[in-house]
């Protein structure tokens, strides 16, 4: 005999496993010191490549500027404030993947603890099954 509750419970996991279970289970295969980290690295990769594309892009708008400050010999502030304003750009990325990635790993964790707790209540409702029908099987 069909157990309704059993499927109806296993239709919900394989629905969760196709649709957020894609996004959350491989977030939940590390620690969240692990994952944060991992994910900021990657945001700091990211950013100093965007901050590069930003970069040449305003020197390609302001060649005129760039000209004067090479002429004036004035390199070493101009070297100073780019720095300033790629510590400022990384920082704030770092901070915002920080919090965005710190929230993602709590969100996963929440979901898969219940995906885990209906894996529970399935093998509870196999293990009960099973032993009535080998109850029935004696008699």
């Amino acid at each position: 005999m069909l157990n309704e509750e059993r499927i109806r419970l296993m239709t919900k996991m394989v629905c969760y496993e196709e649709g957020e279970g894609k996004e959350y289970m491989p977030v939940k295969q590390y620690y969240r010191r692990d994952y944060v980290s991992f994910e900021m690295l990657k945001t700091f990769i990211t950013s100093t490549l965007a901050f590069g594309i930003l970069c040449l892009f305003w020197v390609l708008y302001n060649m005129e500027k760039i000209a004067e400050i090479l002429g004036n010999r004035d390199l070493v502030s101009f070297g100073a404030s780019v720095l300033i304003w790629y510590a400022v750009f990384t920082v704030v990325y770092q901070v915002i993947a920080f919090l965005v990635y710190n929230r993602r790993y709590t969100k996963a964790t929440a979901s898969v603890k219940k995906y885990y707790s209906a894996l529970k209540k399935v093998q509870k409702l196999h293990e009960k099954e099973e032993r009535t029908q080998s109850s029935e099987g004696w008699k």
